[in-house]
């Protein structure tokens, strides 16, 4: 005791000529301090285990649970919207203690420890828990999840003077009744939408839809079944699921240019809250923030006051109708954890499968269908409408082997845009199921996330600069290690959105198999070729050989005639770019002429030939052929930034002078009126 303190004997000593009645008092409190701080020693005093976890929402609630049932525990949760955060983390061997999933995989699993040995494993419902095994191994829990189905605005119904529908037929004709008086739609005319911001929600739609007649009925449970065993497959059973659809987007009701990302995503909760969209298919979560965003906006005087409900999955046959009900998310523990940390994360688990964890999870998650035996939550959110499906059994709980619900949204969203048939997409998912593909799977995959929208529309990546633009040339320097790079307008095909990238979006922003080179030449030949990107800019449909750039800026003309309109080139410092000036600068082989300039072939970008022998040569040499197309680039680019989402804005890379005297007429007009 001495040696911890070296203060106590000399007061205790000092204390002996006192008040015995004093001393003993005394007495007593040093030897309360000392048993406090032994105590600690071998609890509160150790060193706590910190356990990590990221997710999207903030478990504040759960976080105050587990610190004040095991002291000795500091739960650290780190928020991010984005859940392959988890996945690169633990592929760097730096992921959370605690893992969360949005969909149980093969991937995943091998990852995480086997619970199967704790009581947690044992404390949800069965069917849940039978389809989260791997191999015969328990390593993932259920969350608290949502139901989804079908968030109508009741108040446009009764103002259209319709029931709401108990058939997709029903459905089907009350949104041309509601559009045909001008009720529900957008500046899209659309009055429907399937909430769809992922591929896995996405597939969510096609999959529910199949279940009144067909997932939910004998033949329905056979065929899952087969197909688990490897001996069904969805061509001959699933070209129906994409019926409603079909003729909903035929109908100009559904706006499927969006759902395919080929423009800029619906807003659904802005446009459900304001009375801009009908009926879209979306989840419980999705339902209250559109209940909460009229009513604020209401309050504001801004829309008027609606009234929502949900229904379910409606029957083409007259079968009753059915909700889907699927967990937000799942949780596992982290096997290259140490034993300790482990051990603490078994605890948390345990907690979590009480009554009191599912309560305080689901305060935090805000959703109220928990999958614990026997748990009644303390205050029911069900959206309103579903009550009497949920209560007599008519839910039913997506079942599907690994990744199959995700890689049927990616294939429908072809359909949507036209370049996939129905039989193209269901022997899509066949060869896919059967075969695995390592080219699907990238295209699965979550390569990164951009803070905003990246958009290419109205060819606006032909005529100026644009943040898609901005992405991709400088993602061509980086992967290049050019100082300067050009991309041509015609090679930026897609847009990005806000959120995680996935392989497959890459491939649609560039999908030309055009290599990456870098030239040397003199700022002349730089100022020919420039110039030459030019000469295409026009009102009609502008041509694809304007260039983005990164690594300079330049400023043109385009009111002035072809060939005269470029105006100054300038490098990053600021200074003009001197033509005889020496500079390396990244192209793709498709403009240095490896498929010839005939035809059309190399946009005229003849004076950086350097491949075809029917051509003069341009006056470059070629320094580098990379083997890397615009989208391997983009790839290379993602990894480089894999920490944080990509933010790219516009930073006067290009200039117009004939767009900048427009758009400040149009300011002088407006202020004038």
């Amino acid at each position: 005791m001495e040696k911890r303190n070296g203060r106590i004997k000399p007061l205790i000593t000092g204390r002996k000529r006192s008040n015995p009645h004093r001393a003993v008092i005394f007495i007593l409190l040093c030897a309360a301090v000392l048993a406090g701080i032994f105590s600690g020693c071998g609890k509160s005093g150790k060193e706590k285990t910190e356990i990590t976890i990221l997710y999207s929402e903030d478990f504040s609630h759960f976080k105050e649970l587990v610190e004040t049932t095991w002291p000795d525990i500091h739960l650290r949760y780190e928020r991010t919207p984005y859940f392959s955060e988890q996945l690169r983390r633990l592929e760097k061997g730096v992921g959370p203690d605690l893992v969360i999933c949005t969909q149980p995989s093969e991937e995943i699993k091998k990852y995480l420890l086997d619970i199967g040995d704790t009581q947690a494993s044992t404390a949800y419902n069965g069917t849940i828990m039978k389809q989260l095994q791997i191999d015969g191994n328990t390593y993932l829990l259920p969350l608290p999840g949502q139901y989804s189905g079908y968030i109508v605005n009741e108040t446009l119904f009764e103002q259209a003077g319709l029931q709401l529908p108990s058939s997709n037929e029903e459905l089907f004709d009350a949104l041309n009744t509601l559009r045909d008086q001008g009720l529900g739609t957008g500046e899209d005319g659309g009055n429907f939408s399937i909430f769809g911001n992922f591929n896995s929600e996405l597939g969510l739609y096609f999959t529910g839809y199949m279940v009144p007649d067909f997932l939910g009925t004998v033949d329905g449970v056979n065929w899952l079944g087969d197909l688990r065993r490897k001996e069904a497959t969805f061509t001959g059973s699933w070209e129906q699921a994409f019926d409603l659809a079909d003729r909903l987007a035929k109908a100009g009701l559904l706006d499927a240019a969006a759902i395919a990302k080929q423009r800029n995503s619906i807003r659904y909760q802005e446009r459900m809250a304001d009375g801009k969209l009908a009926v879209v298919f979306g989840n419980s979560s999705l339902y209250w923030q559109c209940r909460e965003q009229n009513q604020s906006d209401a309050q504001a005087g801004n829309v008027p006051e609606y009234s929502y409900r949900m229904l379910p999955l409606l029957s083409d046959q007259g079968n009753e109708p059915w909700l889907l009900l699927s967990p937000s998310a799942y949780i596992g523990i982290n096997a290259a954890a140490d034993t300790a940390t482990q051990d603490a994360c078994k605890r948390i688990l345990e907690l979590l499968s009480t009554p009191e964890g599912q309560e305080a999870v689901v305060a935090d998650l805000q959703m109220g269908v928990s999958y614990l035996r026997d748990f009644l939550p303390k205050e029911s959110l069900l959206p309103e409408g579903i009550e009497s499906y949920a209560q007599s059994g008519y839910v039913y709980n997506v079942q599907f082997p690994d990744r199959i619900v995700e890689y049927l949204g990616s294939q429908a969203r072809k359909m949507l845009a036209g370049e996939a048939t129905v039989k193209d997409v269901l022997s899509a998912v066949d060869d896919y199921y059967y075969k695995g593909s390592e080219e699907v799977d990238y295209s699965l995959s979550v390569v990164g996330a951009v803070e905003q929208d990246l958009l290419m529309h109205d060819y606006n990546v032909r005529l100026s600069e644009t943040e898609i633009g901005n992405l991709v040339a400088d993602s061509v320097a980086v992967a290049s290690g050019a100082p300067i790079a050009v991309v041509n307008g015609g090679g930026i095909r897609g847009s990005l959105y806000q959120g995680e990238v996935y392989g497959e979006d890459l491939a649609a922003v560039c999908p030309f198999d055009n290599k990456v080179v870098v030239l040397e030449m003199k700022g002349q030949t730089l100022w020919d070729m420039l110039e030459n990107s030019l000469s295409t800019v026009t009102d009609d449909l502008p041509g694809g050989r304007f260039l983005q750039v990164s690594g300079l800026s330049y400023t043109f003309d385009s009111s002035r005639p072809v060939g005269e309109r470029l105006l100054e080139v300038a490098l990053p410092d600021g200074s003009s770019l001197g033509r005889d000036e020496t500079c390396q600068v990244a192209v793709n082989d498709y403009m240095a002429g490896i498929q010839g300039y005939d035809e059309g072939n190399g946009d005229g970008y003849t004076m950086l030939n350097c491949y075809d022998e029917l051509t003069p040569g341009g006056a470059v040499s070629l320094v580098l052929e990379t083997e890397l197309t615009y989208r391997d680039a983009l790839a290379v680019y993602f990894e480089q930034h894999k920490d944080d989402p990509v933010s790219i804005g516009l930073e006067g890379r290009i200039t117009d002078l004939a767009q900048s005297r427009q758009e400040a007429r149009e300011v002088a007009y407006e202020k004038r009126h």
